[in-house]
């Protein structure tokens, strides 16, 4: 019987075989793509729909794709574009990373995203997975899941219409979900004006569907390869937006630092005012662990820390201050095991595994008597440099006085002046470094935060409901250091200071209620929820879906501490003097 958490939060990858070059799929007997690959894209996707040409026209092109597969038509399309690119595809049945490894090494050398999108590829988790290429000029959201689940979700986010349409599901007689009317008339919602479809399939059954949603259709002569594809655009009054010019960013800690930069690698200048500077607060800290926060249960809140943690482990790991180390999560006590067993029964293999104590210690290089979660994908995080680095860029000014000139985001911590009905307070903490000759290899998480530095680790952290004398609290991290380590530590070398922004549910406050922006209360999870939060507000600020589905988001809509208040008070009044 398969587990409903695992069932919930991890999809099969699509059965595949070769056939030479050709991958093909086991489940609908019918190729990826002919032999010559790249080719084909060009000729039945790209050309007919003059994607180079229409490129230069426009600062973004946004493509619409059913039927991801491999990847080769995002390469190939991406490879093609002289403007920012958004392209939205949806998936079913992921294929495995290996197998797209696989399915890309003859091509890639010729297209650059060939190796990029491989080592970007998402692991098979459903909803909405974003990459993100060539300094923010190219941007990928592929659905994993039903398509029409998928489309429900872009119709409800997504503003700027689509401008060319990929069909490239299966053989509509193998795969008929794919190609059924309701589909082509979300795609007609989407549309902008004059937006191109291109597809393949010549089938009668296809071209009807199409032309009933509003679309014009005309065959292409594709002899000597196959004797007709389609081509179709769009007659009906198409979606427009307009991104605003300019945005001002109150904060420039992590979070107001990486929304900064996911709006100006759209092109929207950011205007980040701090009185302070750059990551004066939590957002300094000198040792984070980029992980996952995970339940074995299918809660929606499991499923985001995972999004986050998917989205800014790959967004974040080749900024400054980022180090690829992998993490370990030991249990908190014996039977913790089982729960750390069904988080990794939940996941992907890519997100955590469980591995027994030998393993565990053979990864940490020192002797952990107990089995770990372990996290591939970690990062170990300078907070200061990595802001440091997202706050760097052409469209960013920094300032020491507020210019409210366009949307206003407030990624200002726990600073809520004129906002007390958000359920946001601080809650202080404290790492101390001590001297450890031969460091454990990587970071070890869990009720205790030990990540190694040179010839000493960064041992803590410390959660002071009251902010504790720093000496006390040091004294603690002595203890955790013991406890992990086993072993005595000497004088801490230094400490770290500051204090989290917490909410009253352990959520960030991502999104916006009547005109203001939030992207703030991300609590010990910042590295990771803080970055999404970026993506969450840039996106649709640009009229794009964002990198969640709409079930995620809601999860962080600033109006769920007004529409709570309607039933209880605000539990954080009371430590505000209110």
């Amino acid at each position: 019987m398969t587990d409903p958490a695992r069932k919930a939060t991890r999809l099969l990858p699509a059965r595949v075989d070769f056939d030479g070059h050709r991958p093909v799929s086991v489940d609908f007997d019918d190729v990826y793509y002919d032999a010559d690959g790249p080719a084909e894209v060009e000729r039945v996707f790209v050309a007919p729909a003059r994607i180079p040409e229409r490129s230069k026209e426009t600062d973004i092109l946004t493509v619409g794709e059913l039927g991801f597969g491999t990847g080769l038509n995002f390469i190939v399309t991406a490879s093609k574009i002289r403007s920012r690119l958004h392209y939205i595809s949806f998936e079913r049945h992921p294929l495995a990373q290996a197998d797209v490894a696989r399915a890309l090494t003859p091509w890639k050398a010729a297209y650059e995203f060939g190796s990029t999108l491989i080592d970007a590829y998402p692991p098979p988790v459903p909803g909405w997975h974003r990459r993100i290429f060539d300094a923010g000029r190219v941007r990928l959201s592929v659905f994993f899941g039903d398509v029409a689940e998928g489309m429900a979700d872009l119709v409800r986010q997504q503003q700027r219409g689509v401008d060319a349409w990929f069909l490239d599901g299966f053989a509509p007689r193998k795969n008929p979900e794919m190609w059924e009317g309701a589909l082509f008339r979300a795609m007609a919602g989407l549309s902008a004006t004059a937006a191109s479809v291109t597809t393949f399939s010549a089938a009668g059954q296809v071209r009807r569907n199409l032309a009933a949603a509003g679309f014009e259709t005309r065959r292409v002569d594709q002899r000597p390869h196959k004797r007709h594809t389609t081509v179709a655009t769009f007659t009906g009054a198409g979606r427009s937006f307009t991104s605003p010019p300019q945005v001002t960013v109150l904060g420039a800690g992590l979070a107001g630092a990486a929304t900064a930069r996911a709006l100006a690698e759209r092109g929207i200048r950011a205007i980040v005012h701090d009185r302070v500077g750059i990551a004066a607060g939590a957002s300094s800290i000198p040792a984070a662990v980029l992980h996952p926060r995970l339940s074995p249960h299918a809660s929606a809140e499991s499923r985001l820390r995972a999004h986050a943690y998917l989205f800014a482990a790959n967004r974040c790991r080749h900024w400054l201050g980022t180090g690829a180390s992998g993490a370990l999560q030991r249990p908190r006590a014996g039977t913790d095991v089982e729960r750390l067993r069904g988080i990794a029964d939940a996941v992907p293999d890519e997100v955590a595994a469980l591995v027994d104590a030998a393993r565990a210690s053979e990864l940490a290089g020192i002797e952990l008597p107990t089995p770990a979660l372990f996290y591939p994908g970690a990062l170990t995080v300078d907070g200061a440099a990595l802001t440091a680095d997202l706050a760097t860029h052409a469209d960013i000014e920094l300032t020491t006085y507020a210019n409210a000139d366009g949307p206003v985001v407030r990624a200002t911590g726990n600073a809520i002046d004129g906002f007390e009905w958000l359920e946001v307070t601080g809650l202080a903490g404290q790492m101390d470094r001590f001297p450890c000759p031969g460091p454990p290899r990587l970071p070890l998480v869990g009720d205790s935060t030990i990540v190694p530095a040179r010839e000493s680790v960064w041992a803590g952290a410390t959660y002071e409901y009251r902010p504790w004398n720093p000496e006390r609290a040091t004294a603690a991290n002595s203890q955790r250091f013991e406890d992990v380590l086993r072993q005595t530590p000497g004088r801490a070398l230094e400490r770290f200071r500051g204090v989290r922004a917490v909410t009253s549910d352990h959520l960030p406050v991502v999104g916006c209620a009547a005109s203001d922006w939030f992207n703030l209360g991300h609590g010990s999870h910042g590295t990771s929820t803080a970055i999404l939060g970026a993506e969450i507000i840039a996106s649709i600020i640009d009229g794009e879906v964002g990198p969640v589905t709409s079930e995620l988001l809601a999860l962080l809509r600033p109006s769920r501490f007004k529409e709570r208040q309607e039933r209880r008070p605000n539990p954080f009044l009371a430590t505000r003097g209110g």
